[in-house]
This record gives structure tokens, sequence and C-alpha cells, in this order.
């Protein structure tokens, strides 16, 4: 049996003894039998086999095979998965290894990775972290590590040692950003102490730090962790005063945060999900107002940063952008507003960005629910009623391209499929029209997060669909026509996109 393959079952002492036989094989290559190991722990690891993994690293030290850092990174995991308080043999065992000189900084990260795997205390992780600092004193630590302790810091309550951290390492001045550390602090402290918060806040006025939107960013995001609808949109009210004195400006993050706030906690009377709070939106922007100072301040041609000089700086660049539409065009839909999530479609189109597998995952997953609810509603009613038929499920009939049997739903599991690909098709452009591109298949659309075509998709699909949603969500309830359609799009663009700006398109790039 190939070893690896082993190593996916439980092994037992007999299993074990073949590991290390297998081991000591005079076939294998010297320095293939520490990366073999390895391979053999992390299996182990991964299904928590631990003492069977701490097994197989004895054996290869006994058999005189020096161990990977990254093997290294898994034992010591392992090792204070069990004990997360050990013993002074055992910390002094610990230090051993973080002080050789191949366990490098990469390796350590790999470590502390694998002690968030196995919920390790981050008390434990900072303090491991501030020990393997101390244990390299010949080398200065990296940014990025130093950031990381940080983080666990604040994770762990500990904000005066975060405060000290950043002070002893003099990781303000080091930076371009200089409050950069403090909102990493801000951001990583446990959403229920906003007195730590208050204290981050005053230590940088005391240092005269100056504020800079990353600070911003982190405390709007705070209050989407803690659906504070009414306080992100206070937050942002201060930056957006300061933005006409001052050289602050919203940027992506911002509104990422503001608009996955607004996408869950706007509505107050949404029905098919329930976890949606009620909240008194108060002195809260209307989402179109949010979107038209987005583009104003973050995809104008003024205030969009410029297209990176290497095209896979680019590509990031507009990904980042087409992330942020998508979640402002999940939003539209989430309130119900399709006129506004068509202008959103609309705008992708015109900056050059592509319609993905992921966008068509986005509506069709709403669309799908929308019409199953729609469904389900018309059935209580007719059931309530003494009725055998359904009674008006407008909205599902009408995006889905005609009447259908209602024994469809009855089955939710594939309910959902059926009802994605019948949208696609009745949808479709109509034989002989000219497509832009090809319709994705249902496997591919739900395979978004993994994978996606690069191929040109055909937007009409989701056009057609959300020219239908709007004729059929009407003040009536009835289905109105093409006129007025185009009428409330216009209105919508009107409200969405302020006409005297030059907006940022990645067509010209």
């Amino acid at each position: 049996m190939d070893l690896l393959e082993l190593a996916k079952e439980k092994p037992h002492r007999k299993r074990i003894a073949q590991l290390r036989q297998s081991l000591r094989s005079e076939d294998l290559p010297i320095p293939s039998r520490p990366l073999l190991a390895q391979n053999i722990i992390q299996f182990l690891f991964e299904r928590r086999l631990f003492d069977d993994a701490m097994d197989v690293y004895r054996h290869m030290l006994e058999d005189g095979a020096i161990p990977l850092p990254s093997t290294d990174a898994l034992f010591l995991a392992i090792v204070v998965s069990s004990s997360q308080a050990p013993a002074a043999d055992q910390l002094e065992g610990i230090q051993t290894i973080l002080a050789y000189s191949t366990f490098t900084e990469p390796f350590f990260m790999e470590f502390l990775e694998h002690m968030a795997v196995l919920d390790i205390p981050v008390e434990t992780a900072a303090e491991l972290t501030r020990i393997y600092i101390s244990l390299k004193q010949d080398q200065q630590p990296s940014r990025s590590l130093v950031m990381k302790l940080i983080d666990l810091q604040a994770q762990a309550g500990q904000i005066e040692a975060a405060a000290e951290t950043i002070a002893l390492y003099d990781i303000s001045a080091s930076s371009t950003v200089v409050s950069e550390p403090y909102a990493r602090a801000i951001h990583s402290t446990p959403v229920s102490d906003q007195a730590a918060v208050d204290w981050i806040m005053g230590v940088m006025r005391e240092k005269d730090v100056p504020i800079h939107i990353i600070v911003f960013n982190a405390l709007i995001g705070r209050q989407k962790q803690l659906k504070d609808l009414r306080k992100a949109f206070a937050i942002y009210g201060v930056l957006m005063r300061l933005v006409h004195s001052t050289p602050l400006r919203p940027d992506a993050t911002t509104y990422k945060h503001l608009f996955r706030i607004l996408g869950h906690l706007y509505k107050k009377d949404y029905k098919p999900n329930k976890s949606r709070a009620e909240q008194d939106v108060g002195t809260v922007p209307q989402p179109r107002e949010l979107f038209a100072d987005m583009m104003a301040y973050w995809f104008s041609v003024v205030s969009h940063p410029p297209a990176a000089d290497t095209r896979s700086e680019r590509q990031e660049q507009m990904t980042m952008d087409a992330s942020l539409l998508l979640i402002a065009f999940r939003t539209f839909l989430y309130l119900d507003d399709y006129p506004g999530a068509l202008v959103i479609l609309q705008l992708m189109l015109e900056m050059g960005i592509p319609v993905t597998e992921r966008v068509y995952f986005v509506l069709t997953r709403y669309m799908a629910r929308k019409v199953y609810y729609d469904v389900n509603v018309a059935r209580a009613r007719a059931r309530a009623q003494g009725e055998a038929d359904l009674t008006d499920p407008v909205f599902a009939f009408h995006v889905m391209g005609g009447e259908f049997k209602y024994s469809k739903m009855d089955k939710a599991d594939k309910a959902y499929r059926w009802i994605v690909q019948r949208l696609l098709k009745s949808n479709a452009r109509g034989e002989g029209e000219k497509s832009s591109g090809r319709v994705p298949t249902y496997e591919e659309i739900m395979g978004h997060e993994t994978t996606l075509s690069g191929d040109k998709l055909d937007e009409w699909p989701l056009v057609s669909i959300l020219h239908r949603a709007i004729r059929s969500s009407t003040p009536t309830g009835h289905i109105w026509g093409d006129n007025w359609r185009q009428e409330v799009v216009r209105k919508a663009r009107w409200m969405m996109v302020p006409a005297d700006d030059e907006y940022w398109s990645w067509k010209r790039k």
C-alpha cells in the first residue's frame, strides 16, 4: 500500500511499524525521507490523529533523519495543543526548536496558522510570538511579524501590550501610514470591548498620530460585526464632514463595509430571511445616495487610483472594483431595488468589468429564493381559501417566463436547480439574436468559488431577469410595460450616477 494512502486511514501499531520500516528503507533517497514524513504527519494532523503523528515524528528522529522546518511547525502545534500551559521542560524544548536558524519567520507563520486551526487560545499564540522574537535578537523582526503580534495581543484583550509593541519596534515610524498598526489593533480587538477601542484612540491622540482612512474603516468594520447600522453611518458621517477640510477620502473598503451593512440591516420588513435585524434607519442615507457617494469618491477618474504598471497588479485592481460593485449589486437585490441593481450591472459593463459566473450566481440565487418564496406564499393563500390552484404568484410566473406546475417546488433541494435552469432558459436571447458571449451552465455557476472560466459570458439573461423583475414589482402588483420600466431605470441612474463627473473605465487601460 502507498505510504500516503496508508496514512489516510487510522493507523494502528502494525501500520506504524510499516511506516517506520518504510522510512528506513534503503530504496528511498535520504533527502526524500523528511519530506515523506512531513506529508504523512500532515495527513495525520488534518485528521487530528496527533498520537500517531507524534509516533512518526519520533521514529524519524530515531532513524537519524532531520525534520524539515515545516514538520517542526506541525510538531510544535501538536505539542502546544496537548498542553496549552506547557511545563518548564516542554517550554524549553519548544524554545530550542524556535531558536533553530532554519526555523525562520515563514515557518513560524505556518506554526501560528496551525495553532489557529487547532483553536489554541490567542493568548498562547501571542506569548509564543513574543518568545520567538526575543530568541531571534540578532535579527530585526519583519513588519508582518510585528503586525501579527499586535493582532494577537489585541484579540487577546492585551491592548496595552499591543501599544507597547507598536512603540517598542517603532512600527509606526517605519510605515508610510503611521496609523496602520493602531488600525490593526482596533480591527482585532474583541467586538464587545468598546473601552479598549476608546483607549487606543486616546493613545493616538496623545501621540498625535494622524488619522488615516484605514482607521475609519476599522471602526466601521466593527459596527458591521456588531450589526449597528446607525453607528456605522454616524462614523461615515464624521468622515464625510472631514472630506472638505482634510485629505481623507472614503475608499473601496469603506463602501464594502457600508453596503454589506445595508444589505443585512437596512430593510425592516424583509420576509424571506428572518435573520435580518429590524432597526430604525434614522439618518442613514438611502442606498442610492450612498452609491452616488461611491461613484464620486471612488470611481471618478479624479479619485480612482491610477492603473498599475504590471498586468498582474492591474488585474488585482480590477478584481477589487468588480468585488465592490458586486457587493453593491447584491445589496440592491436584497432591498428589492431592481432598477438600482440594473444600473449597477450596466455600469460594470461600461467600466469594462466582465460578467462572470459569480455575478450569475448572485442574481440567480436571489431570484430562485424569491420565486420559491412567492410560490409558497401563493400556495398558503390557496390553502387558506380552500382552493386547489395557485393564486397570483405574479412575480414568480413573470420572471420565470410563464406559468408552471407548483409541484416543482415540493422538494427544495431539486427546486433550486430547476428554478435556476428555467431562469436561464426563459431569459436567454431568442434564436437569431446576436449574442455577446455564452450562457454558463448551472454547474459552472455553482462552482464559482473555485473556478471562473474566464470566457466571455452573455449578460443578456441577467438583464432580462431584472427587466422582468422591475415590470412585476409595480405599485399595483400588476405587470406594467416597458415604458414604465425604462422610466424607473432612468430615474435610478439619475440618482445613483452624478452626471457631471467622468468615471473610471478599465476599457481604456
